[in-house]
């Protein structure tokens, strides 16, 4: 079991382009991917923003809970429920290893992706409330990493 897991963890981690996230991040969060349904005034876009960010950085989103027509998974609870299916890591405050193109959640209210981390400074990107470039440094965040 142990290795099917480490195994599981290095495909992942081979797999995963955090500079594309990060790419696609700074390229849609002032606006939408019209590739993708906006649920802007739905109840939130942010977990399917943060998930199309993640898709684009190689995330594998087969076996991950409710999706909608375009493939995303569209509430903060099934995309944290998915990342740990998927081999990441959470930790609430900061971990060691956490940088830019690793998303981060207010619980499961609000999902943000970091598109740059310098110490304790996170900037991020996420939606609903468009938000491209902000900073925090607040350490009860969940944050997930590889």
């Amino acid at each position: 079991m142990k290795i099917i897991l480490l195994s599981l963890l290095i495909e992942l981690i081979l797999t995963y382009n955090a500079g594309s996230a990060v790419s696609y991040a700074k390229k849609y969060c002032n606006n939408y991917n019209r590739s993708y349904n906006s649920y802007k005034g739905r109840g939130g876009d942010c977990a399917n923003f943060v998930c199309q960010c993640l898709k684009a950085g190689g995330l594998d989103l087969s076996g991950c809970g409710y999706k909608d027509d375009k493939g995303m998974l569209i509430n903060c609870a099934d995309l944290r429920s998915c990342l740990s299916r998927k081999g990441w890591k959470s930790k609430t405050g900061k971990p060691n290893g956490f940088k830019a193109g690793y998303p981060f959640f207010n619980g499961n209210q609000h999902a943000m992706i970091a598109i740059g981390v310098s110490g304790n400074t996170i900037t991020y990107a996420g939606h609903t409330t468009d938000t491209c470039g902000s900073t925090t440094t607040n350490q009860n965040y969940v944050y997930y990493y590889l």
